[in-house]
């Protein structure tokens, strides 16, 4: 038996469901008679989130949606690592006024008994709680008076270190064989046990956007999973050798290994033969109300499918718009049925996820993403136009756009070709060769790797 444990990190449910379909598509490749041979395969996930105190976790998570929406240059500069932004993180020079605000607010909503001096002199204080808000208070207040560049440097180190730390005795707990990374913030956090020797499995980091971030380049790491030729030249530019890259594609839950044809979805779905958009907002719904609003007011617009959140949000004004306009809105739940409604539309308009547009482009469906929290999903956006699959509009020049779009069926045909083309459907399946090789021939380290592209 072969265990093998997925490193994910909340927020967004991408990076999770990628580790649910290479978990599936494991358990397709596995021995169907005897699930305790010695080449099956047994599947665990750990959350680095879940290795914090629980209200860090969700303050770190909420400030991470609120910059993405409020402060999408602020988040742009942390994603980047902006130079000067990490001079002032480390105390180097002194913050500036959108930084100390914001986390002035972050504070004050999560942990306001931290915002005062006298916190220290309490008889028990959550460690976790106390490192957090005493990096927040000596980033915040470096506006007014000059920051302490050995603390704040200090208290980065120690961070890392306390991660690293946690994140290897859980890692050693689970007694895995193999780890896979669908997130670039574990897969770095393991670098450390690896280098000095502690954890020893092959370490797989499986990239799920269409863009590279400096952060992910370890040399710990055994292989790495990209989604396109263009995302392996990028990795590689930065100092990965070629035969530790695999052109996979983002991996896909087990549905969207087949193709649908539209007209026999749309008869199943008691759907209109007509032009039709799915509009979907990701985990969240972010940006979907609006889309959805100008699409249906348009007297010529076409059909619109909608799903909404996991969560639920903004559903009470998508089914109001859905009485109002019956015969032009159908609001979907958030399910597992994305490829039949996918296969049912021409077109794709939402939040440009890299799991979003990946299922996209499998169903041979262009992407129109009219929300984009730039960062990782800058990276997508750029690869759809540079693809000719897609591109970003905002939502007032949506309907214009698809009318045009929809008045020019040879144009929308090309698209979908190209869609189709660029589309992997089975990159869940190629992981999880990978990982089987790998536990029949764990890689030797510091000696290369045996395995081909």
């Amino acid at each position: 038996m072969t265990k093998v444990l997925f490193l994910v990190s909340r927020p967004g449910l991408g990076h999770i469901r990628c580790a649910e379909s290479i978990g599936a598509a494991l358990a397709r490749i596995q021995p169907q008679s005897d699930s305790h041979q010695k080449d099956a395969f047994e599947t665990d996930m750990l959350d680095i989130h879940d290795l914090l105190d629980g209200r860090v976790s969700d303050a770190i998570i909420d400030g991470y949606l609120r910059m993405t929406r409020e402060q999408p240059a602020l988040y742009q500069r942390l994603y980047d690592l902006d130079h000067n932004l990490y001079r002032q993180l480390c105390g180097e020079i002194p913050a500036d006024r959108a930084i100390a605000d914001f986390l002035t607010d972050q504070q004050r909503q999560w942990f306001p008994e931290f915002a005062t001096r006298e916190w220290y002199s309490r008889p028990r204080v959550n460690f976790d709680q106390a490192l957090l808000n005493t990096l927040v208070n000596g980033v915040r207040r470096s506006y007014t008076m000059p920051p302490n560049r050995y603390l704040m440097r200090g208290l980065l180190l120690l961070i890392y270190r306390v991660l690293a730390r946690r994140l290897r005795d859980a890692v050693s707990e689970r007694q895995a064989d193999i780890l896979v990374a669908t997130q670039m913030y574990p897969n770095a956090l393991l670098s450390p046990a690896r280098k000095t020797g502690q954890l020893c499995q092959p370490l797989i980091g499986v990239i799920t956007d269409y863009g590279v971030h400096g952060v992910w380049v370890r040399a710990a790491t055994d292989y790495y999973c990209v989604p396109h030729t263009h995302t392996a030249r990028q990795l590689h530019s930065k100092g990965v050798p070629w035969e530790r890259i695999l052109i996979t594609g983002i991996p896909l839950m087990p549905h969207f290994a087949e193709p649908h044809d539209q007209c026999e979805v749309r008869t199943r779905l008691a759907l209109p033969q007509r032009p039709t958009v799915l509009v979907t907002g990701g985990e969240y719904a972010l940006g979907t109300q609006e889309a959805v609003r100008r699409l249906v007011q348009s007297a010529e617009g076409p059909m619109v499918l909608v799903t909404t959140s996991r969560h639920n949000s903004g559903s009470r004004e998508l089914d109001d718009l859905a009485r109002a306009w019956p015969q032009r809105l159908r609001v979907c739940s958030w399910s597992d049925h994305m490829p039949l409604l996918m296969s049912a539309a021409d077109v794709v308009v939402g939040k440009a996820g890299g799991l979003t547009i990946s299922e996209s482009l499998a169903c041979g469906r262009p992407f129109i993403a009219t929300c984009s929290l730039g960062g990782q999903e800058g990276h997508n956006v750029h690869f759809l136009e540079q693809q000719g699959v897609g591109l970003r509009l905002d939502p007032e020049q949506l309907t214009a756009f698809l009318n045009n779009l929809f008045s020019a069926p040879a144009e929308l045909h090309a698209w979908q070709a190209r869609a189709a083309t660029i589309g992997r459907r089975h990159a869940a399946r190629a992981i999880a060769e990978l990982v089987s090789r790998c536990a029949a021939n764990p890689p030797r380290r510091g000696e290369g790797h045996a395995y081909p592209n």
